[in-house]
């Protein structure tokens, strides 16, 4: 049987939803079957979602409200998108209890930080760096920038280097790390990149977006392979 995966989108307030194709794509390439979570309140759904899914992915999209992390906005901060941020909450709590993979890319890396009691930089050109153009001016599926990947890592051990090239396609990033986070990539100018859960459950979270450019670079596919593999154990 093949693990199935369920893939968090932007949900409007009108509960329409809308997602990248590049998700499924990754996901399939690595032997998943891809399923979309749509909006919903009721907690046997949500628990259902969950008890169906052998996987998740968090994808990214919107900023997430900053009342979730205990601050206002700045002016900089973006769109919210308030239902996603209270369904994703929901899911990740029974996500947890069900010791379940998770994925985190972009936004869902973020999530997951706030989500572990950890804030965000709302804007990182404003606050922390303009050393590196987050938000790149390439095509969605170009490299943009380096990442340094901390040796001795399990991201280490699946890329097999200690630098690699990503994408960028965000204007904010992990600020506090959320309790039970570790770090295990970083950009030149310090902005996290990706970090890990170091309890008995497989989270990851990647800032970059590595459904959009695994085609053309093998080391990204990984990251979808091992999510898969951990869903058969």
């Amino acid at each position: 049987m093949k693990a199935i995966i369920g893939i968090t989108i932007d949900t409007a307030d009108d509960r329409s939803l809308s997602t990248p194709g590049a998700y499924m794509t990754a996901v399939e390439r690595s032997g998943g079957v891809p399923v979309i979570i749509p909006y919903c309140e009721n907690d046997e759904t949500i628990k259902s979602i969950v008890d169906v899914c052998d996987g998740f992915v968090f994808s990214g999209g919107a900023d997430i409200a900053p009342e979730r992390y205990g601050e206002e906005a700045v002016a900089e901060c973006g769109r919210a998108e308030l239902l996603r941020d209270e369904l994703e909450l929901r899911l990740f709590d029974e996500i947890v209890k069900a010791k379940k993979p998770l994925l985190a890319i972009c936004r869902g890396c973020q999530f997951i930080n706030v989500a572990l009691g950890g804030t965000l930089w709302q804007d990182i050109p404003s606050q922390l760096s303009r050393e590196i153009i987050h938000t790149q001016a390439e095509p969605k599926f170009a490299h943009s920038h380096f990442v340094n990947v901390k040796e001795g890592s399990f991201l280490h051990d699946m890329m097999g280097v200690g630098r690699i090239r990503a994408n960028s396609f965000h204007h904010q990033a992990i600020k506090v790390l959320g309790d039970g986070l570790e770090v295990v990539a970083t950009a030149d100018d310090g902005v996290i990149e990706a970090v890990y859960y170091t309890g008995d459950q497989y989270i990851r979270g990647y800032q970059w977006h590595p459904e959009r450019i695994c085609e053309i670079d093998e080391y990204h596919q990984r990251i979808f392979d091992e999510l898969i593999l951990n869903c058969k154990k």
